[in-house]
């Protein structure tokens, strides 16, 4: 799975770059939701800048899913970062970082992110903890959504993430979301696939089902 993540973030954006040269605005807030075969699983994604300020900004990813079986979630992650652009589309960040299993705990990085009407790219490298039990991650996102008509559009994303304890390089937590189908207006559809990995001895999940998604607040 990291093999696959670093060829992602490398491939995309020669794939895709003669296709999108009209920078987007502001990117607005998305909330997804995917019913599978084993469970249930949302994400909402906030990449802003605040208003008044070319420099300042806020990134949020929560990802949180369950089993149709279970009534409280176990499986949760949520992060919540400022953001302060250094260079062209790069940006230093820090916040904090929360699972079940590690609790709150505060993170410092990185974030290269590239916007267009029809095109999103976010690589994310991090660090999660400053102690013995720090965990340095890598967060890549990728957007296809081209135009068809006038309110239609293609969708497709790529998102994965990779961690490993800073202390003996053992597997963390890693997931692959892959995501293709449609989008109408604010409205965005179609069929998901969810391969999650926990612990050093990389226990997988999977999850396969349908996905429905809004855009909110551009």
């Amino acid at each position: 799975m990291k093999k696959i993540i670093l060829f992602a973030a490398g491939i995309f954006p020669l794939l895709f770059h003669s296709q999108t040269n009209i920078p987007a605005t502001n990117p607005p807030v998305s909330f997804e939701a995917l019913a599978g075969n084993k469970g249930f699983a949302s994400q909402m994604t906030v990449n802003k800048a605040f208003e008044g300020s070319k420099k300042l900004g806020f990134f949020s990813v929560a990802n949180i899913s369950s089993k149709w079986n279970e009534d409280n979630s176990k499986d949760a992650m949520i992060q919540a970062n400022l953001t302060f652009e250094v260079l062209k589309n790069i940006r230093l960040l820090g916040g904090s970082h929360y699972t079940p299993n590690t609790g709150l705990r505060p993170t410092a990085g990185f974030m290269y992110s590239k916007n267009f009407n029809d095109f999103l790219l976010i690589v994310n490298p991090r660090f999660i903890g400053f102690s013995k039990s720090s965990i340095a991650e890598g967060f890549v996102m990728m957007e296809y959504k081209p135009k068809i008509s006038e309110n239609w559009k293609g969708y497709s994303r790529i998102q994965g993430l990779y961690s490993e304890t800073i202390k003996d390089g053992e597997h963390a937590r890693s997931y692959l979301m892959l995501r293709v189908g449609v989008s109408y207006k604010t409205i965005t559809f179609g069929a998901g696939a969810n391969f999650d990995s926990y612990g050093p001895f990389k226990e997988s999940k999977q999850n396969y089902g349908v996905f429905a998604a809004v855009r909110l607040f551009n």
